[in-house]
C-alpha cells in the first residue's frame, strides 16, 4: 500500500512512519537535504502549498499529520496551515484515483471547554475554545467531514514523549510547563484534584494510527487516541512529579519549593492578572507559557476510547519519569535541537 504522510518531521511523524512498515511510505518534507533519511521511507520535497502532483496516481492512503501548534499566534495565521492547508490536501486527494482512505490527525483539544464524557463523534457545534489553536483544529475537522472523500478523524490527546527512552522530538506547551514547575515558578494550577490529565506516548499514538490504517475503512468515523479511563488525575500527576523533583533538586528536597496548589477558575484568573501587572518579565513569560496549556485543566472530561483498547497501554508513571529524565538531561531539548521542520505535529 502506498501511503502519503504529512508531518514527518514533527513529534510523531517518524514513529508513525516506522509503525506503518511494511507499507510504502511517501513522506512530504519541505527540504529533503535537511531531513535525516529513514529506512523504508521515501522523502518527497514539497509542502501543503506545493504538493507533488506526479505521485497522485500512486497514492492509496493519506495520513495528514502536519499542523501548526503555535498556541499564541493569531487565528488567521493558524488557519493558513491548519485549515487552508488541509483544504488543499483534500483537493489533491481528489486527484488520486486509487485513494481509499484519508486519515486526518486532529487533537482532543478541539473539545474546548466541554466537560464530562466526550463520545467519539463529530463536534458539529463549536465549543468555547481555550486558544486559537484549538479553534483552527476544530475548523479543520469541519472541512474534512464536509468532504465527499473516504475520510476518518483520529483525535490525539497530549503526546508526552517516548515510552522507550523519554525522548521528545520537539518540546511543546506540556514540556515548558514541566520546566517552570521544576523551577518552582508556577505556584498554582487551575483545575480539580480529580481532573484527568490525558497523556499518551509517542509509540502508543503511532501504533494506534497504524492499527487504524490496517482496519476496514469507515467513512466519517471519529476515534480518540487517548488514555481515557486510564488517565492519571491531576493530583496524582502532581504528587508523582513532586517525588521526581525531590530526587533531583535540592530546593524541592529542602521544602523551599513545594507542590503547587490546585485552584479554581476564579482564583487562577486573579493569579494571572497579578502576574500581568507585576512588571516582572520572567514571571510574565512563565504565565504566557502556562496560559497556552493550563486553562484546559479546568475542563474535566473523560474521552471515549472504543478503538484504542486493542493497543497495549503504557504505564503513565514510567512514561512521565522517562520524559522528565530526558528533558532534564537534554536541557529541555535545547542541546539536541533537530533541523527546523516543514510543520509541527498535529
Amino acid at each position: 500500500m502506498n501511503i502519503l504522510l504529512t508531518g514527518f518531521t514533527g513529534n510523531l511523524g517518524k514513529e508513525i512512519a516506522k509503525q506503518l512498515a511494511p507499507h510504502r511510505v511517501l513522506a512530504l518534507v519541505r527540504e529533503r537535504g535537511c531531513v535525516e533519511p529513514m529506512d523504508g521511507v521515501e522523502l518527497l520535497q514539497g509542502d501543503l502549498e506545493h504538493l507533488p502532483e506526479s505521485i497522485a496516481p500512486e497514492v492509496e492512503v493519506i495520513v495528514h499529520s502536519a499542523a501548526s501548534t503555535a498556541f499564541r499566534v493569531p487565528i488567521e495565521d493558524l488557519r493558513r496551515t491548519n485549515v487552508e492547508g488541509t483544504s488543499r490536501l483534500l483537493e489533491f486527494a481528489q486527484t488520486c484515483p486509487r485513494l481509499h482512505r484519508f486519515l486526518h490527525l486532529s487533537t482532543t483539544c478541539v473539545c474546548g471547554d466541554l466537560t464530562g464524557f466526550v463520545p467519539e463523534a463529530p463536534l458539529t457545534k463549536a465549543p468555547r475554545f481555550v486558544n486559537a489553536y484549538e479553534q483552527s483544529k476544530w475548523e479543520a475537522e469541519q472541512v474534512v467531514l464536509a468532504s465527499a472523500l473516504p475520510v476518518e478523524i483520529a483525535r490525539l490527546s497530549i503526546a508526552a514523549g517516548s515510552e522507550r527512552d523519554g525522548s521528545v522530538r520537539r518540546p511543546g506547551a506540556l514540556h515548558h510547563t514541566l520546566y517552570w514547575l521544576y523551577k518552582g515558578l508556577i505556584p498554582m494550577l487551575p483545575g480539580q484534584a480529580d481532573s484527568p490529565v490525558d497523556l499518551i506516548s509517542t509509540e502508543f499514538a503511532a501504533a494506534a494510527v497504524a492499527t487504524l490504517i490496517a482496519a476496514d475503512i469507515s467513512p466519517g468515523r471519529v476515534v480518540h487516541i487517548s488514555s481515557g479511563d486510564h488517565a492519571p488525575k491531576l493530583s496524582e500527576l502532581l504528587n508523582f512529579l513532586a517525588s521526581l523533583f525531590v530526587e533531583r533538586n535540592r530546593a524541592w528536597a529542602s521544602g523551599a519549593i513545594v507542590t503547587p496548589e490546585i485552584a479554581d477558575a476564579h482564583t487562577f484568573a486573579l493569579f494571572q492578572n497579578s502576574a500581568r501587572q507585576s512588571g516582572d518579565l520572567l514571571f510574565q513569560r512563565v504565565c504566557e507559557d502556562a496560559e497556552s496549556f493550563l486553562p484546559g485543566l479546568l475542563h474535566s472530561r473523560t474521552l471515549a476510547t472504543s478503538f484504542v483498547h486493542q493497543i497495549p497501554l503504557f504505564n503513565w508513571r514510567v512514561l512521565t519519569e522517562r520524559v522528565f529524565t530526558w528533558l532534564l538531561a537534554n536541557h529541555w531539548g535545547r542541546s539536541t535541537r533537530a533541523p527546523q521542520p516543514c510543520y509541527a505535529p498535529a
